[in-house]
């Protein structure tokens, strides 16, 4: 009644506007009331006893964490000791971990690569993609759209399918909730299957958006300037990969040549008759490519004629030696007195890096990561005796993987300096921010085991989950420090503070670590598509940080304790905080 009398009071136009509200407040006070009942309820089966329940056992497991404490104090270099050695006995699981530049992601589709061999005819070609699309369709229940490209292409997109021998399947699956097996399983399926296309050699093109050159296998780069020095070493190349085990479809860009036919010029031959090999030239691409010989206008319109070979003539290289010649002297003579006309496959492009030739021996992998690929292929091919002048390097997702693993390192230690100077300007000193400090490679310990455990290999994220852990395991630290240099501020001695600040700073740290972990947990079990990506960086956090915290809350007071014991000795005050609480 008194919020109409108050209603009532106010002027007419925001009565007006007050409607509204009063509407949604009529429609929702059932609701209201229901939920006040239930909020009460709740508040007081809270307070009588969930509440007094987890005090109790917060005191619990703050006395006891006291008394361990102080029988560790004791034993202060030790404790210490083991933390490190602990961290020292975890370093050899990196080297159990996989490698790889950014995780496979489902992304509901598959693109399938189809080449046959140079100079196939379209239609074989579109003979080989009918069959390859019908085994997919009985392979794979769970694609709901095929696409198939193929042929040769104009302009840009033609660097993609040189020679016209290729053509690439696009096959779009299903939801991953409306699906049992996920696109890796399907894509091994289907390209088992397709062992069964003759002549055909069909691999997968993982295409990654986050890889700037969109590859996901390892690349063998070599270079030197002969081509056919590096075909050579190009096919010892495909041999050593293709005995490691995980490396499939492997294929060298060598053997992407298109046949052609080449014309070479008997000079003196030609300089006998009168003629140059520019004429010769000319003749020959007239035939060949068509010249203009005269036009005629039929009602208005005018038309060009065209005089060329018949186009199965140009295909044959016998017919094309045969070719009739007019020399200066007015008669006729056939291309093969003049010239020799021989078969040659030439590149179909030729790959440059830095205005240097190279070619590229390219591999999958399957069952095999990265890195691992990576140590396998240097050494069977440090076996290869390679040329003067001729050398190889990784590249692809491999050069990338190294790169972003060193910028990442690098930003690491960045942090690391950057967070010390943060906190040494804070505490004053030089020592403290040390004590904090460690709690980073401690974290490490953590890192390694939960990817161990899970079989996460490592990749960018799992390194970007690395350096997030440098600016979050040391907030409990500096906590825990800030108020046990409190406390002796206010007269307690060193290992009593420490006792008591410790015990004191327990629950808020174990809070802090508990709601960052909890909340990386969704995203540690990749729930949804695309979560593959980066679940690694949360793992990462979710052990780093458990680990970091454990060792923290004895690493960290017993270190505090040798180091100001260590100060003091030297005739020092270790202690250059003032009660905030003093007047």
């Amino acid at each position: 009644m008194n919020k109409l009398l108050v209603w009532r009071r106010q002027n007419v136009f925001t009565r007006i506007l007050a409607i509204p509200l009063f509407i949604v407040y009529f429609l929702l006070w059932p609701f209201l009331k229901i939920w006040a009942w239930f909020a009460s309820r709740s508040k007081a089966l809270f307070s009588d006893r969930v509440g007094p329940w987890l005090g109790r056992q917060f005191d619990r497991l703050e006395n006891s964490y006291k008394n361990t404490l102080d029988k560790s104090l004791k034993k202060s270099g030790l404790v210490v000791f083991g933390a490190f050695a602990l961290l020292i006995a975890s370093l050899p699981i990196y080297f159990l971990l996989g490698g790889e530049f950014f995780p496979q992601v489902d992304e509901n589709f598959i693109i399938l690569e189809v080449q046959r061999e140079p100079g196939v005819s379209l239609l074989e070609l579109e003979r080989t993609i009918i069959q390859a699309e019908d085994i997919i369709r009985q392979e794979v229940p769970e694609a709901r759209l095929i696409v198939s490209d193929y042929g040769d292409k104009i302009g840009i997109e033609g660097a993609d399918s040189p020679g016209g021998n290729q053509g690439r399947i696009r096959i779009e699956l299903t939801k991953v909730e409306e699906r049992d097996r996920s696109q890796m399983d399907i894509a091994s399926s289907v390209l088992t299957a397709l062992n069964a296309v003759p002549g055909a050699n069909i691999r997968e093109v993982r295409e990654d958006p986050l890889s700037p050159d969109g590859e996901t296998g390892l690349i063998v780069q070599i270079y030197g300037f002969d081509q056919d020095v590096k075909r050579t070493i190009a096919s010892d190349v495909m041999a050593e990969l293709n005995d490691i085990n995980g490396f499939v479809n492997v294929f060298s860009s060598a053997d992407q040549g298109r046949p052609e036919l080449r014309v070479e010029m008997d000079r003196e031959r030609i300089a006998r008759v009168g003629m140059t090999t520019s004429q010769v030239a000319t003749s020959l691409s007239n035939a060949v490519q068509g010249a203009t010989a005269t036009t005629f206008v039929d009602e208005g319109l005018e038309f060009e004629v065209l005089v060329e070979m018949d186009p199965i003539d140009k295909a044959q290289s016998t017919s094309l030696e045969e070719l009739q010649i007019q020399i200066p002297a007015g008669d006729w003579m056939p291309l093969k007195n003049l010239a020799s006309v021989e078969r040659y496959t030439g590149p179909s492009n030729i790959l440059r890096v830095n205005q240097e030739r190279m070619v590229e021996v390219e591999g999958d992998l399957g069952g095999i990561d990265l890195r691992t690929a990576t140590d396998l292929a240097n050494s069977a091919i440090s076996t290869i005796n390679f040329p003067e002048g001729y050398r190889y390097e990784l590249g692809g997702s491999a050069e990338e993987q190294r790169e972003s693993f060193f910028y990442l390192m690098i930003a690491f230690l960045i942090a690391g300096i950057l967070t010390y100077m943060v906190m040494a300007s804070q505490f004053e000193s030089l020592v403290e921010p040390f004590i904090i400090i460690v709690t980073i490679p401690l974290a490490l310990t953590g890192v390694l085991l939960i990817l161990w455990i899970t079989s996460t290999p490592i990749s960018v994220t799992a390194m970007v989950g690395l350096v997030l852990l440098t600016g979050i395991v040391v907030n409990n630290g500096i906590v825990m420090i800030d108020y046990i240099k409190i406390l002796q501020s206010r007269g307690q001695n060193r290992h009593d503070a420490i006792v008591n600040g410790a015990g004191r700073r327990l629950r808020p740290i174990l809070m802090t670590a508990f709601t960052t972990i909890l909340a990386m947990v969704p995203l540690a079990l990749q729930l949804g598509a695309g979560a593959e990506t980066w679940s690694p960086m949360a793992r990462a956090v979710i052990g780093g940080l458990t680990m970091s915290t454990i060792l923290m809350l004895f690493a960290v007071p017993c270190m505090y304790n040798m180091i100001n014991a260590l100060v003091e000795k030297a005739g020092f005050d270790a202690v250059h905080k003032e009660d905030p609480l003093k007047n």
